[in-house]
């Protein structure tokens, strides 16, 4: 954690104001902020997958503040805008060009003697040949084969070429596909902006809406 990070947690007013709280309400303080679990509400995405979220405590009470009451819909486009890159990539190495580039790569790979699935995997070998406590020393030998492999056999197999043709197709495909709920997003951030300012004079910068949610003693 570099020295402004750790300026910014030790500043942090909110760890300041548990601090400030008995034992006994700085337990409740979890609920308080992120709600009760007996609240959960399930969004369904339209890919299939879905998110949970509570619908009381103060997260979702300022993100009501500061996004629209509609919270589900909020964290839905949310979800999706945020995720672009992972539903791009999904699609890309499911694609049939992409496995075949792989098996090639995989092909090739294997008689040089690097036995490995994809070149995640080859990447993630080669980072564990260093120690943690080596992560800027001089390459292992290990390494160094595995990288030159790797990059000889993404060459041989165009591989990047692929990948990156794929890309370009899929992120506008999904782009368009999700664009209504990309847009609401951003336009949401943009009216949160907005807001922001006089919500935080409202509220005094005090700690008043989290104390609502915590029970007295």
């Amino acid at each position: 954690m570099n020295d402004a990070v750790s300026q910014f947690v030790a500043d942090d007013p909110n760890q300041a104001y548990l601090a400030s709280l008995s034992q006994s309400r700085r337990q409740d303080y979890p609920v308080a902020l992120f709600g009760h679990d007996d609240t959960r509400l399930t969004i369904d995405l339209t890919d299939g997958e879905s998110i949970t979220t509570n619908r009381d405590g103060c997260t979702s009470q300022a993100r009501r503040l500061l996004y629209g009451p509609d919270l589900v819909t909020w964290l839905g486009n949310q979800f999706i805008a945020s995720n672009l890159n992972v539903e791009v990539h999904r699609r890309v190495t499911s694609d049939p060009a992409y496995l075949t580039a792989v098996n090639e790569w995989r092909t090739c790979m294997k008689g040089r003697h690097q036995a490995f699935t994809t070149p995640e995997a080859a990447r993630q070998a080669a980072a564990r040949t260093r120690g943690a406590d080596e992560a800027g020393s001089t390459p292992a030998a290990a390494e160094i084969a595995i990288a030159v492999a790797d990059a000889e056999c993404q060459r041989g197999s165009r591989l990047v070429n692929v990948a990156e043709r794929l890309d370009r197709r899929y992120r506008t495909g999904v782009s368009a596909e999700r664009s209504t709920e990309i847009s609401a997003y951003r336009l949401a951030r943009v009216e949160a902006v907005r807001r922001a300012p006089g919500l935080c004079r409202a509220a005094d910068f005090d700690t008043s809406m989290l104390s609502a949610y915590l029970p007295t003693e």
